[in-house]
């Protein structure tokens, strides 16, 4: 035992995280498919919520106050309210056992357009005008000026975005019966209906680090967005 030691110890810390790595191993689905869920989501969200929020920051719609009232109401209600409408229609949709159908829900949300749309009406009215003097049209206004200015904003946003794809467990489990399309937090929940508790503490650990190391990334933009208008 005594010589022995350093390999003793060293089997008891990384045992159960080399068990966790072998049972995702096995399930190699379940990394691709987080992997598309993540991505497809980010982008998605980056592109609709910020689109939505200029069209009603830009243009005094008249049913602009609707609208928003509608995503404030949207905020009101938990995502297990709207579980089972989203799931009807999805099956109606014939989109089941499909990406689309872990997606296209969390496509649009109302709490980041609202977000975005106030943070676009604070930016100042000469950038428009200047843009506009110098010929820029409404695609080149908005990816040349509103974008790079709301890069904080849109850090957060697509950092919530992330978490919420990558932990999303009971949407992904009710939509996806194939197994062939489960994620890694449905089959880390699997796992923790055998494995013995300190093993699916070891899962956690290691289903953190994504988030972690995203979280790192965005940190750098978050902070500089905050910092940086308060010293100035």
């Amino acid at each position: 035992m005594l010589a022995s030691k350093g390999s003793i110890n060293r089997d008891f810390v990384g045992r159960n995280y080399r068990d966790v790595i072998a049972y995702i191993s096995v399930h190699g689905r379940a990394l691709r498919n987080t992997l598309i869920l993540v991505t497809c989501v980010v982008l998605l969200t980056l592109t609709i919520n910020p689109l939505s929020a200029y069209a009603l920051s830009r243009y005094n719609l008249p049913q602009t106050y609707k609208i928003l009232l509608f995503f404030l109401a949207t905020m009101a209600f938990p995502a297990e309210v709207t579980a089972i409408p989203n799931f009807l229609l999805m099956k109606q949709l014939h989109m089941l056992n499909t990406f689309l159908a872990l997606i296209l829900p969390t496509a649009a949300n109302g709490y980041s357009i609202f977000l975005l749309k106030g943070f676009f009406d604070g930016l100042p009215k000469e950038l428009y005008e200047a843009a506009e003097l110098d010929g820029a049209s409404e695609t080149q206004m908005f990816t040349r000026i509103c974008l790079p200015m709301s890069t904080p904003v849109l850090a957060v946003i697509g950092l919530g975005a992330f978490t919420h794809a990558y932990g999303s467990f009971l949407w992904a489990f009710v939509v996806c019966q194939d197994k062939n399309m489960w994620t890694l937090m449905v089959w880390l929940q699997q796992m923790g209906s055998w494995a013995p508790q300190s093993m699916v503490y070891a899962a956690l650990v290691l289903a953190a680090i994504p988030t972690l190391i995203v979280f790192i990334f965005a940190q750098d933009v978050i902070m500089r967005g905050v910092i940086i208008p308060m010293e100035k």
